[in-house]
C-alpha cells in the first residue's frame, strides 16, 4: 500500500488577517507576530528534517505564502515550487472589505448557506472553490506516492480540505479554521484520506499565538 504524506501550511499571520478584511487574491504584508510565526515554522522543520524528510514542497503563488514557504524552504534545502492551484478563494470584486461590511451590507454567508453557487462578480462560489483545491491536492497527492510533500497555502482551501476529508462534508468551514502558520497533515492511502496532525500551533511561542477569529463565521 502506498501512502503520501501531505502537509499543509498556513502562511503567517498578514495586516488583512489582524484587519478581518477578505484577501483572497489580494496580498497583504506579514505583521511582526507573522513575521515571529513564520521565523517558528521554519525551525519546525529544520528540527523534523531527520525524523520526517521532506521530498517536495508547493506553495500558492501570493506572496504571503512565497515568504513563509522561503523559511521552511531554507530550513530544508528545498526549492519550492509554485502550484496556482494552492491559491486563496477569491470573491473578485468583492476583495478588500471587512468580514462585517460583506456579512451587513452583501449577506454574503446568508447568501452561501442558501446558494453555495452563489458567485460575487468576478470571484469564485464555495462549491467553485471547493472542487479547484480538492482537485489539485488530490493529484499533487497521487504525483507523489510513498513521499511527503509540503504545501504552503491558505487557510481557506484548509478549512475546505479538512471539512470534505476529514469532517463530514457540512460545508461548515468555521471549525477547521486553522490559525496562522499551524500545520496539518494528511495521509492519502490511495483509496481514503485520514488526518495525522490537525492545525498543530505546538510550534509557535506564546507570543506569536492569538486568538483564532472565523473568516467564515457571521456570528465573529
Amino acid at each position: 500500500m502506498t501512502e503520501t504524506h501531505v502537509v499543509l501550511v498556513r502562511h503567517g499571520e498578514t495586516t488583512a488577517n489582524h484587519e478581518q478584511r477578505w484577501f483572497g487574491a489580494l496580498d497583504a504584508p506579514l505583521t511582526e507576530r507573522g513575521k515571529l510565526q513564520v521565523a517558528a515554522t521554519g525551525e519546525r522543520f529544520r528540527r523534523s528534517r531527520q525524523d520526517a524528510p521532506v521530498d517536495y514542497i508547493y506553495v500558492s503563488p501570493l506572496p504571503r505564502a512565497r515568504s513563509t514557504a522561503a523559511a521552511i524552504a531554507d530550513a530544508l534545502d528545498i526549492e519550492p515550487i509554485i502550484e496556482d492551484g494552492l491559491r486563496e478563494f477569491s470573491i473578485g470584486d468583492w476583495e478588500g472589505r471587512t468580514f462585517r461590511d460583506l456579512i451587513d451590507n452583501e449577506q454574503l454567508w446568508q447568501r452561501w448557506a442558501q446558494d453555495p453557487t452563489f458567485t460575487p462578480p468576478n470571484g469564485e462560489s464555495p462549491v467553485s472553490f471547493g472542487r479547484r483545491v480538492m482537485a489539485t491536492v488530490q493529484a499533487l497527492a497521487e504525483r507523489h506516492p510513498n513521499q511527503r510533500i509540503v504545501l504552503v497555502t491558505h487557510g481557506g482551501l484548509i478549512s475546505c480540505l479538512l471539512d470534505n476529508w476529514i469532517g463530514e462534508r457540512t460545508g461548515d468551514w468555521v471549525r477547521w479554521d486553522p490559525h496562522n502558520c499551524a500545520v496539518t497533515e494528511l495521509v492519502w492511502d490511495g483509496a481514503t484520506w485520514r488526518g495525522e496532525t490537525i492545525n498543530d500551533i505546538s510550534h509557535l511561542p506564546p507570543e506569536a499565538v492569538t486568538d483564532v477569529r472565523p473568516a467564515y463565521n457571521p456570528e465573529a
